[in-house]
């Protein structure tokens, strides 16, 4: 191999590993979830589907919001259709909280995925 090679690809090799890991899928959840967290997993169901998700989930006593996966914790999403939406208990400082992947254009607005975290947003599991 002649040097030139050699060196292009040690630093594609030295690039890619300063880049930070593209998320994959996180694990599947392997302890039941709270029941607390399983009422509001079947609350945010139903709310995620709605027009305005945030205003259909304060009537469950949820915060909803879009979540942008800014930590890229998450699968990378392209920019149109699908789209996070995170919930939580309307309780401040709850460390509990659901992201779900929505199909925003679709028609009756299908969950493709749904995720659980217990630590405030650092780390997932999916949700069956």
């Amino acid at each position: 191999m002649n040097a030139t090679l050699a060196k292009c690809m040690l630093s594609a090799v030295i690039s890619l590993a300063a880049l930070p890991a593209m998320a994959g899928d996180p694990p599947q959840c392997v302890s039941k979830l709270p029941k607390s967290v399983q009422k509001m997993v079947a609350s945010f169901n139903d709310c995620a589907r709605a027009d305005n998700p945030t205003t259909a989930c304060e009537k469950v006593e949820l915060n909803a919001r879009g979540y942008d996966n800014a930590q890229g914790l998450l699968p990378k999403l392209g920019a149109l259709g699908p789209k996070y939406w995170r919930a939580a208990p309307r309780l401040l400082g709850s460390p509990q909280g659901l992201v779900y992947l929505v199909q925003e254009g679709s028609q009756g607005k299908p969950i493709t995925q749904r995720y659980y975290t217990a630590d405030q947003f650092a780390s997932f599991c999916r949700i069956r």
